[in-house]
C-alpha cells in the first residue's frame, strides 16, 4: 500500500493529499478554463469531481496532491501519480496548475521536483511517465528542462498521432 506524505515542503509550496472538501466552484472551473480546456479531456461538474476526488483517496496505487500556496493556503493546481507502481519502479505523473496568475512561474517544475524526489526515496520509484499533446508547447518545454525525453514506453500503450509520451529516469 503507498503511504502518502502528510505534506512535501517545497520553496513556495506545500502538496499535501487532496481531500473532497478541497473541491470548491473555483477548482472546478480550472477543467472549463480556455487554456486548460484545450488539454483536458475529461469535463466533470462539482459533484462529479467530488466524487472523482474521494473514489481515488482511497486507491492505494494512487498519489493525488494539491499543490497550495504556503504563505496564502491558495490551492493552485494538483500533481497525480497513477499509477504508483512501487513493484516495476514507474508511476504515470499528470499535472494542472489550474490558477491562471501562477502559471509560467516555474510551479511544475518545484512541484516535479520535489514529488519525485518523495516518490524516489518512499516508493522505489526510478522512472516517471506522462503523456502529453504536441500542441501544449509550454507543458512539453516544462517537461524538457526537468529531464523528461520523448519516448515510447509500455506504461503509457497507445497515444494518438497528435500527443506524444515522455519518461523521466530519476
Amino acid at each position: 500500500m503507498l503511504a502518502s506524505p502528510t505534506k512535501i515542503l517545497t520553496e513556495r509550496f506545500i502538496l499535501r493529499p487532496l481531500r473532497v472538501d478541497d473541491v470548491s466552484d473555483r477548482y472546478a472551473s480550472w477543467l472549463s478554463d480556455k487554456t486548460t480546456s484545450q488539454y483536458i479531456t475529461t469535463k466533470l461538474n462539482l459533484a462529479d469531481l467530488r466524487q472523482y476526488v474521494h473514489e481515488l483517496s482511497g486507491q492505494e496505487n494512487v498519489l493525488f496532491l494539491g499543490i497550495f500556496e504556503k504563505n496564502t493556503g491558495l490551492h493552485i493546481g494538483n500533481i497525480k501519480y497513477e499509477p504508483v507502481n512501487s513493484e516495476l519502479g514507474y508511476a504515470i505523473m499528470g499535472i494542472l496548475i489550474g490558477e491562471n496568475d501562477w502559471r509560467g512561474k516555474g510551479v511544475a517544475i518545484e512541484v516535479l521536483l520535489a514529488s519525485a524526489e518523495w516518490l524516489r526515496k518512499n516508493c522505489n520509484i526510478n522512472q516517471i511517465v506522462l503523456g502529453v499533446s504536441r500542441a501544449n508547447a509550454a507543458a512539453v518545454r516544462v517537461y524538457h528542462k526537468v529531464g523528461f525525453i520523448e519516448e515510447v514506453t509500455k506504461h503509457i500503450p497507445k497515444v494518438m498521432i497528435e500527443d506524444m509520451t515522455m519518461v523521466w529516469r530519476l
